[in-house]
């Protein structure tokens, strides 16, 4: 699927929950929704970065041993 149609799939999803949650939550509770999901995505980029590391190390030992 195409990087920008999935990104706004995405957005409009969040933006239809902080629709529906506003009225629940408050601009408090918003906020904080904000921070875990700020948190999670980060924590999925950690995730990444470091499945490439450990990739790009494990070419790097198998080309010296050739």
């Amino acid at each position: 699927m195409n990087q920008y149609l999935l990104a706004a799939i995405e957005f409009s999803f969040i933006g239809s929950a902080l629709f529906v949650l506003f009225p629940i939550l408050g601009w408090e509770g918003l906020f904080g929704l904000f921070l875990a999901f700020v948190g999670f995505e980060l924590h999925l980029i950690w995730h990444r970065k470091d499945r490439e590391t450990k990739a790009a190390q494990k070419r790097d030992a198998s080309k010296k041993h050739k």
